[in-house]
């Protein structure tokens, strides 16, 4: 949809981080419990700094639930409560900085393993604030992945070839998703998490299920950004679009997902770029 994964990041310094949770459908486990702490921001505005506090939740509550808040005052994107006092339950805890020095914006996280007190940061330069917003998501992924944690099961067996009655049923997609259902003839509905629809096409081509975007555009899939930024995303963006293998029985869909990507600065948006947004996706299979 809005944020790039290319980006560089340097490790500050790093201890193994170990968490074991599990993603079974019936939810055997509980996801671990991560509270944000107010992040040190300079040289960005309220609205910016309020976005990316929305971006950092949305991407977190991915993961595990979140309790806390990246900005002071800021509100969570999916209405969770967001000051809570630490308590022995919290699994892990996130603090963040955001510094202005002669080259841009240095954005640090620092992830607290509270049951063993082991700690790890990262760290990465952008240019400005638009660059955080545009990167957050990636930089976040990153962060984890430099602490050992797996946000999303990579497939470890070669790719199935897929056939029509696989592909047919209900699907966990990616964050900003709720379900993809895939139906006869090629057809598709995605739910986003603002409550959206997109009608989808879908075809079988060798190894890869191509799935497309038919619908026309809506703010609404654009969420978390700032209204204005997400109407002008609306009318600029190409259709978004998804390259997938089939994998683990035709339980699992894996690939990437290719759509506009903007910078976003002020609340609005200041560049698109077609098909510029690549992004590593992974879909559960949840039901016929």
């Amino acid at each position: 949809m809005l944020y790039t994964h290319s980006m560089g990041y340097k490790r500050a310094a790093s201890l193994v981080l170990l968490i074991f949770f599990s993603h079974a459908v019936k939810g055997q486990e509980a996801k671990p419990l991560i509270q944000i702490n107010p992040f040190s921001i300079e040289g960005i505005g309220t609205e910016e700094s309020r976005l990316i506090a929305s971006l950092v939740h949305s991407y977190l509550s991915d993961i595990g639930n979140v309790v806390g808040n990246a900005v002071n005052g800021s509100r969570a994107p999916r209405e969770a409560e967001w000051v809570h006092p630490l308590s022995p339950s919290v699994d892990y805890t996130i603090n963040g900085t955001i510094r202005l020095e002669p080259d841009g914006h240095v954005f640090v996280v620092e992830i607290t393993n509270t049951k063993t007190g082991e700690s790890y940061s990262v760290s990465s330069m952008h240019k400005n604030s638009g660059e955080i917003v545009l990167k957050a998501r990636s930089f976040l992924e990153s962060a984890f992945a430099a602490g050992g944690l797996e946000t999303e099961r990579r497939p470890a067996s070669r790719p199935e070839r897929p056939v029509e009655s696989q592909i047919i049923g209900t699907w966990r997609p990616e964050a900003g998703m709720e379900m993809v259902r895939l139906m006869q003839g090629g057809k598709g509905l995605a739910i986003f998490s603002s409550g959206a629809q997109m009608v989808l096409s879908y075809s079988i081509e060798g190894n890869n299920v191509i799935v497309k975007q038919i619908s026309p555009n809506s703010e609404r899939y654009y969420y978390p950004l700032p209204i204005e930024a997400a109407r002008q995303l609306a009318q600029g963006a190409e259709p978004m679009s998804w390259e997938l293998m089939l994998y683990q029985r035709g339980t699992v869909l894996s690939g990437t997902r290719v759509s506009t990507a903007a910078r976003v600065s002020g609340g609005t948006v200041r560049e698109l770029v077609p098909n510029g947004d690549v992004r590593e996706v992974f879909w559960t299979k949840i039901g016929p």
